[in-house]
């Protein structure tokens, strides 16, 4: 693969880190992914659009199992706790983790080449802090609330 901005692996190192606190639980680790995966696909496809998203996420997965196979089996379109759990309990919390924020610095970088990379990362940090009730349709209006 080739090298990472340094500004898209701080996003996602804090977007992923939000989510970490106690991952000694293969359950508990598996939560974290998967919230951060829904919180992705609430946030960004507010922007983007769910096909938009999901095209986005394919691609972006689609590069990231090379390097990181915890990921093989999960769609991180949220709703994957058992097989987050599954991937945990084979790959570790630190290869999952490892896994998702590489999945979430790939997708800035993919998104940045239509929006900059500057905006997906903004977008991208919006969209992985929401609050559930930010996350929700129709309410928080535009990138600042």
């Amino acid at each position: 693969m080739t090298p990472k901005s340094p500004a898209a692996t701080e996003v996602a190192r804090r977007v992923c880190a939000s989510d970490a606190a106690d991952v000694s639980a293969p359950e508990v680790a598996a939560a974290a992914a998967d919230r951060v995966c829904a919180q992705l696909r609430t946030g960004l496809a507010r922007w983007v659009g769910s096909d938009g998203y999901r095209v986005l996420l394919d691609r972006a997965l689609e590069r990231v199992r090379v390097e990181h196979p915890a990921l093989n089996n999960v769609s991180c379109v949220g709703g994957d706790e058992p097989e987050m759990v599954a991937a945990v309990q084979a790959h570790g919390a630190a290869g999952v983790a490892a896994g998702i924020t590489t999945l979430v610095v790939t997708m800035i970088e993919l998104l940045g080449r239509i929006v900059g990379e500057e905006m997906a990362a903004e977008l991208v940090k919006q969209a992985g802090t929401a609050s559930p009730r930010r996350a929700e349709p129709g309410i928080g209006g535009g990138l600042d609330g």
